[in-house]
């Protein structure tokens, strides 16, 4: 779930109220004045692309210069998560080209990134996705680093063994 500020709130609800308002004909200077907006008539087309493209939802509204999402609305953000639990391998540029092919229009890899670290299915940052199988090094590979019945070259004089003459000094008979 999103976390926003009351004040990015109430100011997406007022846009959202004022555009509704406006396309049942009210004026603009009125609507902007009772709900304490301060927008420039020249803001109004792209307030309602931003609102259309966001799917007619207060949330497309939210001031995004607040690394908020204003492309991904609810439906798609949740649309990105099942993808990536249904396929852990998929990284971030791989779902935004997905995405776009969906929805015909781009998204960035750090805002695929944001969705996802919120959800809980993001791999932390830096790190690869590798299958259960490649995790785990087989058995009959262990005798390679540890060779079965070997003794160091010098019988273990290095490790220090009772009983071995010259243990601590490296001398032999000391």
């Amino acid at each position: 779930m999103e976390h926003y500020t009351i004040r990015q709130v109430k100011r997406a609800l007022a846009q959202e109220q004022l555009l509704q308002r406006l396309d049942q004909g009210e004026d603009w200077a009125a609507l902007c004045q009772e709900l304490g907006l301060a927008l420039s008539r020249d803001y109004c087309p792209q307030l309602r692309r931003r609102y259309r493209q966001g799917g007619s939802s207060w949330e497309a509204l939210i001031d995004h210069r607040h690394c908020h999402l204003y492309k991904a609305t609810p439906e798609r953000r949740a649309w990105l998560r099942e993808w990536k639990r249904e396929n852990l391998a998929l990284t971030q540029q791989e779902l935004a080209t997905l995405y776009e092919a969906e929805f015909q229009e781009s998204i960035s890899q750090s805002q695929v990134s944001n969705v996802l670290r919120v959800a809980g299915v993001a791999i932390p940052g830096g790190q690869h996705y590798h299958p259960p199988q490649e995790r785990a090094w087989p058995l009959e590979r262990a005798g390679v680093f540890f060779p079965p019945g070997r003794r160091p070259p010098d019988g273990g004089a290095e490790h220090g063994h009772p009983g071995d003459p010259g243990a601590e000094s490296g001398l032999p008979g000391a």
